[in-house]
């Protein structure tokens, strides 16, 4: 018979062995693969953005109208000056300007008002009155640091009110004299209109306000807090040409531009305006290449909303997903999921992103267990590769684009659509295609290039 000595000893050795069977397994990971990230040798995506650019002539001439009403183009006031000519003008604008464009030759009829005194003979003097229209040429060119330069010349004149000299007896004609003054006024004349378009007409500022304004980051899309960034690092732009009474030329912006989720984004920043080159001619259509990043943290949370819970069987055994988390590895992306039940552990799958474009979608292509994973599980818990985790993380490693491309190009459409950079400036085009270049692994996400093609168009309605 048992002693009660015995007896205790083979209840104690029973009830060790009934914990021991009922505990969870030990922890026990696969080996991690490390962490590391091809070096970035691809080249920046530059894009060209041409913006045809339309200027009316005749939203121009009521602007130049309205700018010089009441402006006095010449001003004499001395009997001393030019030679001591004994003579006073003054002329100011009577109607309204009329502006003929060829190319970078501007045309232009300006009528005028005009006032003379005399000196006379033994200290008397006498006053005429006249209206003529001159008419000038002026030739300009944008210089490459943005400063514009004008030639201007009086081809000719036409009197559209004879002048009269206004004496005691009577009212004597002047023209001549007039046209002797004018023969004599018309250089100077010509030079205040070209220190008047220098000292007026200063393109740089506006350009640089633009450009610095285009670097701001854009929110697309608060829902989903997609950010767009441009940053232009080269300006050109093509000769000045005339079609249809508007004065037409291609803006062509070289820029990098960007996509991002999340919160507000510290972007790079260029403040240096380049100088402006010209060029021939540019494409009619604009051509955006766009880097769209997906941050490990959301591929992770949409994974773990496929996988986090899910439960594979093979046979009697049995684990659960608890958690998933990513990064990359070279070109490639590791998966790692913690496991629970009948293995306790981590485990780890590796495959490359690509995109599908049937679904619009990143795809982890080839996506199987690590190598060592693989040989880990072979000797300790090789069950694992009859169940189906394999397949079902495959399909929970697909991250759909197609809503976000979709609207990306829906908010660059609304914003094309009418965009009024400041009153009288509209901004309109049309957004033709989105298509994805390529994909890749970055230290903090999945990154898909995108390439987009459009129109767009620039209309200057007012000044």
């Amino acid at each position: 018979m048992m002693t009660m000595n015995k007896y205790k000893a083979v209840l104690l050795l029973l009830l060790v062995a009934f914990f021991q069977f009922c505990k969870s397994p030990a922890l026990t990971n696969a080996p991690k693969p490390g962490e590391s990230y091809t070096p970035e040798n691809e080249p920046p995506l530059v894009s060209t953005m041409t913006i045809p650019v339309n200027i009316s002539v005749d939203e121009l001439t009521r602007s130049l109208n309205t700018r010089m009403s009441g402006r006095a183009l010449y001003e004499d006031y001395s009997y001393t000056d030019n030679g001591n000519d004994g003579l006073m003008m003054n002329i100011w604008k009577s109607q309204d300007i009329r502006l003929f464009f060829s190319g970078n030759t501007i045309k232009y009829r300006v009528p005028l008002k005009l006032w003379l005194k005399k000196d006379l003979l033994l200290g008397t003097s006498a006053e005429a009155e006249g209206e003529l229209a001159l008419n000038f040429k002026t030739t300009f060119t944008i210089n490459s640091d943005w400063s514009l330069s004008t030639q201007t010349e009086v081809e000719y004149h036409e009197w559209i009110v004879t002048p009269y000299l206004k004496t005691g007896l009577g009212n004597l004609s002047v023209e001549t004299l007039a046209n002797l003054g004018l023969k004599r006024s018309k250089k100077t004349l010509s030079q205040t209109l070209d220190q008047y378009v220098k000292q007026q007409i200063s393109l740089r500022p506006y350009v640089q306000e633009a450009w610095n304004a285009l670097q701001e980051p854009v929110l697309l899309d608060s829902l989903y807090e997609m950010w767009v960034k441009t940053t232009p690092v080269g300006i050109a732009m093509t000769p000045i040409t005339t079609y249809n009474n508007a004065i037409r030329a291609k803006i062509a912006v070289e820029c990098l531009n960007d996509v991002s989720f999340g919160k507000k984004p510290a972007f790079r920043e260029n403040s240096t305006l380049p100088n402006l080159r010209l060029i021939e001619d540019a494409p009619d259509d604009y051509q955006v290449r766009i880097a769209t990043d997906v941050p490990f943290p959301e591929a992770e949370r949409l994974a773990k909303n496929m996988m986090v819970g899910q439960v594979f069987e093979s046979g009697k055994k049995k684990v659960k997903v608890e958690d998933i988390q990513l990064w990359g590895s070279n070109d490639r992306v590791v998966v790692n999921s913690k496991l629970s039940g009948s293995f306790n552990g981590n485990i780890y799958f590796i495959g490359r992103p690509e995109f599908n474009p049937q679904k619009n979608q990143i795809e982890i292509k080839d996506l199987d267990f690590h190598v060592d994973t693989k040989s880990f599980l072979l000797r300790s818990a090789s069950w694992i590769f009859q169940g189906t985790i394999k397949n079902q993380m495959k399909k929970a490693m697909t991250f759909p684009m197609d809503e976000n491309i979709r609207e990306l190009k829906a908010s660059v459409q609304e914003s094309l659509n009418y965009y009024e950079i400041q009153p009288g400036i509209v901004l309109t085009g049309t957004v033709d295609s989105v298509t994805v270049e390529n994909t890749r692994v970055t230290p903090t996400s999945i990154r898909v290039n995108l390439f987009s093609k459009g129109r767009v168009n620039l209309d200057v309605k007012g000044l």
